[in-house]
């Protein structure tokens, strides 16, 4: 029989290169009320996680978990008033850290994975569709946004979530990337030198509003810039700013946002690309891979 009560976990007890990533066994505490037990299938990594691993962004201390995402099966379940049963497969937000074989879940941040939705999609997107809606509702009517970063997969999300809701977008993101954020609805700029005149020709109008998802000073200065005086500037880099303008924004759970992203996916409305996956046994080269930054959608680890 399978052992459920046991969970491979990606942990560091320091800060660094990926190389401080270990694995750990843990055993899992009885199940909670209101709370699934899912066997792993697929998680994404978040800029966020590697920039923990490092050390840039610093929440919580040390040992620490990863992982905010995952699609899997239920194992267990502990609530009566849920349709949901064992051997569901699932997707959705952890309580914690999802980069592990075996985790525990509110049973209130689950919903279902659709069978034509691979595992590696379905676990890559919990992050980026909550915190994507968060974003655009939190900021409020418009009708321009900069983003800056647009062929990440919080980026990605965004300007197809924006332009469902008429939104005018410019997007910047590496050469490379161009015909891609193009092709999700945005007028693509590349960054790097000059950008500020490169989105001038391109949209000479002040923005409403601009969000930033790598976190660079050039990200900031622009928008300092371009968007209007009584515009927002935002930014989900978790990185300090040069200006107090920048205002932090953070995801809010919200299981509704999450299945209208699913169901634009699955329907064929919303693009959405996998960049790479890694072997849960080879994270450490997932992470490697995600401070390289120019990512194309998202990193996943599969089980």
């Amino acid at each position: 029989m399978e052992n459920i009560h046991t969970s491979k976990v990606l942990i560091a007890q320091s800060y660094g290169p990926s190389d401080v990533l270990e694995y750990h066994d843990i055993t899992l505490n009885p199940l909670a009320e209101g709370f699934a037990r899912i066997r792993v299938k697929a998680a994404g990594i978040n800029p966020i996680d590697a920039r923990r691993m490092t050390g840039e962004f610093k929440h919580a201390g040390l040992p620490q978990t990863f992982g905010t995402e995952f699609a899997g099966e239920i194992l267990e379940i502990v609530d009566n008033s849920s349709s949901f049963k064992v051997g569901d497969a699932v997707l959705g937000s952890g309580n914690g850290f999802t980069h592990a074989t075996i985790i525990d879940v509110p049973v209130g941040n689950l919903i279902r994975r659709p069978e034509n939705i691979a595992w590696e999609v379905a676990g890559s997107l919990a992050g980026v569709a909550q915190t994507a809606t968060t974003v655009l509702d939190e900021i409020g009517p418009i009708n321009s946004l900069l983003v800056h970063g647009a062929s990440g997969g919080v980026g990605s999300i965004i300007v197809q979530l924006a332009k469902e809701r008429g939104i005018t977008v410019v997007g910047t993101s590496s050469k490379r990337n161009l015909e891609y954020v193009n092709s999700l609805g945005a007028i693509a700029v590349e960054y790097g030198d000059g950008l500020t005149e490169r989105i001038k020709e391109v949209f000479p109008n002040a923005f409403d509003a601009s969000i930033d998802m790598v976190g660079n000073e050039q990200a900031t200065k622009v928008s300092l810039e371009l968007v209007k005086e009584d515009g927002v500037i935002g930014t989900i880099a978790g990185k300090p700013t040069s200006s107090k303008r920048v205002v932090p924004f953070w995801v809010k759970r919200n299981p509704q946002n999450l299945q209208h992203v699913l169901d634009g996916i699955e329907a064929g409305k919303f693009a959405w690309e996998i960049d790479s996956t890694f072997p849960f046994e080879k994270a450490a080269e997932a992470y490697s891979k995600i401070l390289e930054g120019h990512t194309r959608g998202k990193i996943v680890i599969t089980f």
